[in-house]
């Protein structure tokens, strides 16, 4: 059973906030924005969400932690699955890094804008990338994936893995800031974020390969991303 509570906070993640990603995309105003104030606002959002969401859970009394992935593992398994979806991850980020060199395309202006330059700037992105892991596998994999395991058709064999591609089209189409390119590669590695969820049962390592991940950008030098954001983006031809 779901009660009318989940489903709108379920469409809100799904649908909502991919119209208001791209609606940010279409007014520019994040390039303009203070990487500062994009992280602090970006971590608020993230917890007021995931808060909402424990709110929900809470209020309707019918999904316990462990149906939406809060559970531990053994110690060994923990580790070996957290690592092993961090090595799926950042081979996919690897062949999507060919792709663009392919098409000789750079990354999004604003993803580039995004990316830490001072040292006070790397302190804040470090707590929104933990922020991200946390959050967004809680709000979508956790919560969202549930909830549409519920529906009619997705309550079979093959349900939970169909749910899984809706849950990463959403989550790809909410990084409408992101070119489509960038919008493709988040939905790729949303979907392999959801895989140790399903084969496991918990959601803690995607929340530690997707925080590791994240952390990784902080491995880019403040110079290079420069000398990149001032690198004109060539268009597709």
């Amino acid at each position: 059973m779901m009660g009318a509570l989940l489903l709108a906070y379920t469409l809100m993640v799904l649908v909502a906030a991919p119209v208001m990603a791209w609606r940010l995309a279409a007014s520019g105003l994040l390039r303009m924005t203070p990487r500062t104030v994009i992280y602090r606002g970006g971590m608020t959002t993230s917890w007021l969400l995931a808060l909402a969401g424990t709110a929900v859970l809470w209020w309707e009394q019918d999904t316990s932690p462990a149906q939406v992935g809060l559970v531990g593992l053994p110690p060994v398994a923990g580790v070996a699955w957290s690592a092993g979806t961090l090595v799926f991850l950042l081979l996919g980020m690897g062949l999507f890094g060919l792709l663009l060199k392919f098409l000789r395309r750079g990354e999004s202006p604003d993803i580039l804008h995004l990316i830490p330059r001072t040292r006070g700037e790397r302190w804040l992105f470090a707590g929104l990338a933990l922020t991200a892991g946390v959050t967004e596998e809680f709000i979508y994999r956790g919560i969202a994936l549930t909830c549409l395991r519920r529906l009619p058709g997705l309550d079979g064999p093959w349900g939970p893995w169909l749910a899984a591609a809706l849950v990463a089209l959403a989550f790809g189409l909410g990084h409408g800031y992101q070119d489509a390119i960038g919008m493709l590669r988040a939905g790729v590695l949303g979907f392999v974020l959801a895989v140790p969820l399903l084969l496991s049962g918990s959601l803690l390592p995607g929340m530690a390969a997707h925080a590791l991940l994240d952390l990784a950008l902080l491995a880019r030098s403040p110079a290079s991303a420069r000398r990149a954001a001032a690198t004109p983006q060539p268009d597709l031809p």
